[in-house]
């Protein structure tokens, strides 16, 4: 109990006491943190328990509380980890500088491949310059042949954050097909996914 005082000083509250307190707990997250991380505590925080009363007894002890993830956020971290792992030449994560979700999103795309945070398509200033905030500084830069020079097909990350509108998804991707004078596919490309769901989704033309 000393020990835990000290190492935990200032991050507990007033009325806390190890014995009986840490008896009984479980893991509640920031809803919008990466779920491995979460999974990765909680399971250390499961087995310790498991080791110090016993696995008979471990629902007496530790609560599964990985439910607290937010749904959203982990759905598009799921789904990001299968972009990245299939392979791709570089990603634009589309969504808020402030977005603790869409950072995250950034953060596991920029392990695999170069990556670009994007707000819109207005930061896509040409078909060699991008600007984007840089996840490691934190500070707004242009970067320049951000498009790979390789023989086509150039396979592109896309995903945006959990409170995204689409329609700033579709603007980005309309943008990008321009560079390739592709655009005039889009709606042939999305036609069966369109008619799987029974309704027509919306493209913004930029100019």
């Amino acid at each position: 109990p000393e020990q835990f005082e000290i190492d935990f000083a200032g991050r507990y509250s007033v009325d806390f006491k190890v014995d009986p307190h840490l008896k009984q707990i479980g893991v509640v997250n920031q809803t919008t943190m990466l779920a491995t991380e979460t999974q990765e505590i909680a399971e250390l925080l499961k087995r310790t328990m498991s080791e110090v009363y016993g696995s008979s007894t471990l629902s007496e002890h530790f609560a599964d509380t990985r439910d607290t993830l937010c749904y959203a956020t982990q759905q598009n971290q799921e789904a990001v980890y299968g972009l990245i792992n299939s392979g791709g030449d570089f990603a634009i994560v589309v969504g808020g500088y402030n977005s603790s979700n869409t950072s995250h999103l950034v953060e596991l795309c920029e392990q695999k491949v170069p990556t670009y945070h994007i707000e819109d398509a207005n930061e896509i200033l040409s078909k060699s310059s991008i600007k984007h905030l840089d996840f490691k500084s934190g500070e707004m830069r242009v970067t320049e042949s951000w498009l790979p020079s390789k023989p086509e097909p150039i396979q592109i990350i896309l995903t945006a954050g959990a409170s995204c509108p689409d329609a700033l998804v579709d603007e980005v991707i309309t943008k990008i097909a321009t560079f390739f004078e592709v655009e005039g596919r889009i709606a042939t490309v999305l036609e069966p996914y369109c008619q799987s769901l029974g309704e027509n989704l919306p493209l913004v033309s930029i100019s």
